[in-house]
């Protein structure tokens, strides 16, 4: 098939994404007739139907799906094309979207990419905080922060920084109640229990050199689906965070929270950057990747000089 221009593949993107002919035509400036004759051009050269229609909405058929991935694909690689010839030595341009768990966000994130963004005046930066993980299509996004190991699926990943979780509480907690010896200690002291996407995080395991794993399950008076609240939490002295370190490290520096059991691993936190499944990665995207990897890995460090 041929396309006279790449007008007909912005308007498929803006009927998936509004999930209506009306909704494209107001993003695009158009009528609803000339949105359902681009798409009506689509169809007849791909000989395949694009949309299912309803009477109060359009859902992609799965041919639609794999047109709009790889119209998404095309669009992003002739604007990464057409910011790099503008720019010249401007830097990065264009848009960046990028969701992270909240708990990331606060700690380390918001404050980062302002950084970030101050470096790259011609860039935007879009957060999206949740800790529920988002469609990266179906929203948009460029790049997601999630903790490993990662489930199966057509998402491309890469390793940002290799962590591990661990036990912490503040000060004023171990003063009143002790600090656990072992990791089967934990049972007697009050410990925030997580739900993750519908999961019950109850049960916490820790590692010492060749010696077999120890799981431990854990209970408390409070529980949240926000690992950002349980934090503050901790910090309040009401109990104990079983937490990824990277999203500790500033608390643990200034002694507002302190390491329990030290010389035992908590479980595998690693943290990936997720990319929608595509082949092309826009130059901002990978720039923000170097960086964060950077980043993390000074964090890491910092830590890692605390223990030591």
């Amino acid at each position: 098939m041929e396309f006279d221009n790449l007008d007909d593949l912005r308007v498929l993107l803006a009927t998936a994404e509004t999930g209506s002919l009306t909704g494209a035509g107001r993003r695009g400036g158009l009528s609803t007739a000339a949105v359902s004759a681009a798409i009506k051009r689509l169809e007849t050269a791909l000989g395949v139907r694009l949309f299912e229609r309803t009477t109060r909405s359009l859902r992609p058929t799965a041919e639609g799906e794999v047109m709009i991935d790889h119209a998404r694909r095309a669009l992003e690689i002739v604007a990464d094309g057409q910011a790099k010839v503008r720019a010249g030595s401007a830097g990065l341009t264009g848009t960046i979207c990028i969701t992270s768990a909240a708990v990331f966000a606060h700690e380390m994130l918001a404050r980062w990419l302002a950084e970030f963004a101050a470096q790259h005046p011609h860039l935007k930066v879009d957060l999206l905080v949740s800790d529920a993980h988002l469609d990266l299509v179906r929203d948009g996004i460029d790049l997601a922060l999630r903790n490993g190991p990662l489930p199966d699926s057509s998402h491309s990943a890469r390793l940002l920084a290799s962590a591990r979780r661990i036990a912490c509480a503040s000060p004023e907690y171990v003063m009143r109640h002790g600090a656990p010896q072992q990791p089967s200690q934990l049972a007697d002291h009050e410990c925030f229990v997580y739900h993750v996407r519908g999961r019950r995080m109850d049960v916490w395991q820790f590692a010492r050199g060749d010696e077999p794993p120890q799981q431990v399950r854990v209970g408390g008076r409070l529980a949240c689906n926000d690992a950002s609240i349980a934090q503050q939490w901790a910090l309040q002295g009401r109990g104990i965070l079983y937490q990824s370190e990277l999203a500790l490290v500033d608390l643990l520096a200034d002694g507002q929270l302190v390491q329990l059991l030290p010389g035992w691993q908590g479980e595998d936190s690693s943290l990936f950057a997720v990319l929608p499944s595509r082949r092309y990665v826009p130059t901002r995207v990978q720039v923000v990747m170097d960086e964060l990897a950077a980043a993390f890995s000074s964090r890491l460090a910092r830590l890692h000089d605390m223990a030591g």
